[in-house]
């Protein structure tokens, strides 16, 4: 298979697991410069894909002075999680330790081409959760939101 005959969503997923990969092979940490050279991808692909790996707590990152160190994060249990199916997509609800504490990662996947991609995450603080409920249920039943789920009602009668 030639790169012109990879989607843009392969190609995501290549450079997103030869980053972590790299990154694993590497526990004393790489900077941006080392990583750009070690895995041939480009600073901008890097980045991207450095930002999503640190949301989902598969690594971390230290800064010394100016130069940031990206390591990979071994020390990652899973504890519970749940999860919502719908519309060809997926939410993930993980309780994991790692470097940071305890905490939630909620991660929002969909499916292409037959495998799950990630579009977003969020992690809370496992300590924090009860307020992040607190604010999400203020949310879900403020007037604004009944108002557009009433035109959305309308909409699809």
């Amino acid at each position: 298979m030639t790169e012109k005959n990879i989607s843009p969503a392969e190609k995501e997923k290549i450079i997103h697991i030869n980053v972590l990969e790299y990154l694993k092979k590497n526990p004393k940490g790489l900077t941006m410069t080392e990583l750009v050279n070690g895995t041939g991808f480009s600073r901008k692909a890097i980045e991207k894909h450095l930002q999503i790996l640190v949301l989902e707590n598969e690594i971390y990152v230290k800064q010394f002075g100016v130069t940031k160190a990206y390591y990979p994060n071994h020390r990652i249990q899973h504890f519970d999680f749940e999860k919502l199916n719908y519309d060809n997509k997926i939410i993930w609800f993980n309780v994991l330790e790692g470097e940071t504490g305890l905490y939630l990662l909620i991660q929002k996947k969909k499916k292409v081409n037959g495998g799950w991609q990630h579009e977003h995450s969020i992690t809370i603080p496992l300590q924090e959760g009860e307020k992040f409920l607190e604010v999400l249920k203020k949310i879900l039943h403020s007037e604004r939101t009944n108002a557009l789920l009433k035109k959305i009602n309308k909409k699809a009668k």
